[in-house]
């Protein structure tokens, strides 16, 4: 058994302003299904969140994520999830909400690590984890744009 380690730091411009991205990021159920993979997601707890992720399989492994996450929703434009209790996958992160270039658009950054606990051989991780950073910036990506559709149709939806 090893640990698979990987981490991104991506960003995306939104035309919405900071309060409603705020609200949308704080929703941490609504918003962490947006993820792709996620099968299930619930709270189980003050700021503690259990996640569930679809089967990941490259050949080599087979691994179901299945974690519980502490959020920390305290600053104006920022929030920070981090790892709780002993399971199979945990992951570090921050949403950082920043100004864009316009006063109709705001930067979301995400900077994000993970580990996996995987049957493997630790000799074997340096073929592994390039896969487990390509699926993670996929996942990144993925999630980034979802939150953008969803965060700017709600905009066009009001006006």
């Amino acid at each position: 058994m090893a640990w698979i380690r990987s981490a991104t730091n991506r960003s995306v411009l939104i035309r919405t302003g900071r309060e409603r991205l705020r609200a949308l990021l704080a929703d941490v159920v609504g918003c962490g299904r947006l993820m792709p993979g996620v099968e299930e997601l619930e709270r189980i707890g003050d700021d503690l969140y259990h996640y569930r992720l679809a089967q990941v399989s490259n050949g080599a492994i087979a691994f179901t994520p299945d974690y519980v996450a502490r959020f920390d929703t305290g600053e104006p434009d920022a929030i920070a999830w981090e790892p709780h209790g002993e399971h199979n996958f945990r992951s570090w992160g921050r949403f950082l909400i920043e100004d864009g270039p316009t006063p109709e658009e705001t930067r979301l950054r995400i900077d994000t690590r993970s580990e996996a606990w995987v049957d493997v051989a630790p000799v074997v991780l340096v073929l592994i984890e390039p896969f487990a950073q390509k699926e993670m910036d996929e996942v990144t990506e993925g999630f980034l744009t979802a939150v953008k559709e969803v965060a700017e149709t709600r905009i066009l939806e009001r006006t």
